[in-house]
């Protein structure tokens, strides 16, 4: 599911996908842990831990070139879908997406594409 942000990046910069993927986050304290297990079985009331990638790829010469930024430690009610319930990841999303795509920028060497990522960078900055 694409955010509203994403959808309006497809059309300023169609020659790169923008994503972002959830996966439980595993890596947090023990002693919170104990407390929220962050895993699908818990009672709804509960929370879980959750990771975000901001993830922008492009196929340059046949390869794909990808670029990421990641966010741990977001927290969810148990049985919420976060890819929903928070497509913005918490107010981040913007500045994740400009990371990614200055991650992928640095990869690549195509000048036509460096012009769509640099415009989708300036249109992301002009939102705030």
């Amino acid at each position: 599911m694409k955010s509203k942000l994403q959808q309006d990046l497809a059309s300023i910069c169609p020659s790169v996908t923008i994503e972002t993927l959830w996966d439980h986050d595993t890596d947090i304290h023990p002693d919170i842990r104990k407390d929220c297990d962050g895993m699908d079985d818990e009672d709804p009331a509960d929370w879980q831990c959750w990771r975000s990638e901001v993830k922008a790829s492009a196929i340059v010469n046949g390869e794909v070139i990808t670029g990421s930024d990641y966010l741990g430690g977001t927290w969810e009610r148990a049985g919420d879908y976060p890819w929903q319930s928070n497509p913005e990841i918490s107010g981040y999303e913007a500045s994740m997406t400009v990371s990614a795509l200055e991650d992928l920028l640095a990869a690549i060497d195509d000048p036509e594409l460096t012009e769509e990522i640099s415009a989708a960078i300036t249109h992301i900055h002009s939102l705030e």
